[in-house]
């Protein structure tokens, strides 16, 4: 009990706050999901260039960049949220994060192999193709298993030996993920269960692997975003 205390006195729900972010209406307003991962992705000393794939506005690899002084980029496919992000690094003065408009397939024609210590991601949640009434949620948070499989490729093909690579997954294709992580030797290696209340089921896994690593997976004490 008192590790599961400490995690939740060491979050903070509002960390993103250092952050200016530009109006996107409701659609792409950061979520509990993009808080959690910028908390998450805490990068080691020995950590100094990452890769956030799908970064939406940019919140999160713009407080790693402003939080942690590290070399960040980031992709993003949709034309619209690229220029948010592009507003996010504008407003915050990042001169150490850099944004591209491409999707996790092009990749290998940007970046050379192995080029990031850590490569960090939100993707889509929603691999079955439920529509969603939003047209900018639809086209960006809504993908098929093909979609998913680009994501781990890159960061396969991004990630340097022994470099680290956090996620943000929903419970429901958690086993899709993590088989298709170790199929490319990205071998998970913590996975933190994130609840809304001590009365419901999990609603996200916080999940964080090393390329090449040796098999052994830690589950960590949950963390509970509202007191019962």
């Amino acid at each position: 009990m008192e590790n599961q205390r400490s995690s939740v006195c060491e979050f903070d729900e509002d960390l993103l706050r250092i952050l200016k972010l530009p109006d996107v209406g409701k659609s792409y307003r950061p979520t509990h999901a993009t808080t959690l991962l910028a908390w998450y992705s805490k990068p080691s000393k020995s950590q100094r260039r990452l890769i956030e794939l799908g970064c939406a506005t940019g919140a999160v690899c713009a407080y790693l960049a402003l939080r942690y002084k590290i070399i960040v980029t980031a992709i993003e496919k949709d034309e619209f949220l690229f220029k948010s992000a592009q507003k996010t690094i504008e407003m915050n003065n990042l001169s150490n994060m850099t944004v591209h408009n491409i999707s996790c397939s092009q990749v290998r024609d940007f970046f050379q192999a192995e080029s990031f210590d850590m490569v960090v991601a939100n993707p889509p949640h929603h691999l079955t193709n439920i529509p969603s009434p939003d047209s900018l949620r639809r086209t960006t948070r809504t993908a098929d298993f093909q979609s998913a499989i680009e994501f781990i490729e890159a960061t396969s093909y991004l990630l340097k030996n022994k470099g680290v690579f956090v996620y943000i997954l929903p419970p429901t294709h958690l086993s899709f993920w993590v088989v298709e992580f170790t199929k490319r030797k990205l071998q998970p290696k913590k996975a933190l269960p994130v609840y809304g209340s001590p009365k419901g089921n999990a609603q996200f896994f916080l999940l964080k692997g090393v390329k090449n690593g040796g098999i052994g997976l830690i589950i960590e004490p949950p963390l509970f975003l509202k007191r019962a």
